[in-house]
């Protein structure tokens, strides 16, 4: 697990890091609709979709690490899988059943697809495409109502 991810899961107080992922590829997969693949995947087998992230390498251009929001499928027999075309072993995954509550920033909400962890802050895309630092206030409220649901 990459030390990213760790950090990670300490601003998620139900997130879980999710060590073996099998690659089942489903060449009807449609980009950039992984929730909604996950779910046809779902009825289509039996299986359950699950919501969480992909932890990706931190990047320098950007110096931090980006967080994609994701969701795949666990079987019946409890293994994880993902039906994307190409599985890029570069990811860490992150089971996260809070994946789509949401932060506070000024006087909205905000479910971001992607945050972005530097070495001390967490970040989430607000209005206009533009970054805000979760406070640590926020990261503290989103973590006590979120730790016993």
């Amino acid at each position: 697990m990459k030390e990213a991810t760790t950090r990670f899961i300490k601003y998620r107080p139900r997130a879980k890091y999710i060590e073996d992922v099998e690659h089942r590829p489903n060449t009807n997969y449609k980009q950039r609709e992984c929730i909604t693949m996950s779910v046809e995947e779902a009825k289509n087998f039996g299986s359950d979709f699950v919501l969480g992230w992909l932890v990706d390498n931190f990047n320098k251009d950007i110096n931090a690490t980006p967080i994609i929001h994701h969701s795949w499928n666990i079987d019946k027999d409890g293994t994880h899988y993902d039906t994307i075309p190409v599985i890029d072993k570069r990811y860490d995954y992150v089971f996260d059943p809070d994946a789509n509550k949401p932060y506070f920033n000024g006087k909205y909400n905000y479910i971001s697809p992607v945050f972005y962890l530097t070495d001390t802050k967490l970040k989430i895309i607000i209005q206009d495409g533009k970054k805000a630092t979760i406070t640590k206030e926020e990261h503290t409220r989103f973590f006590n109502e979120h730790k016993g649901v």
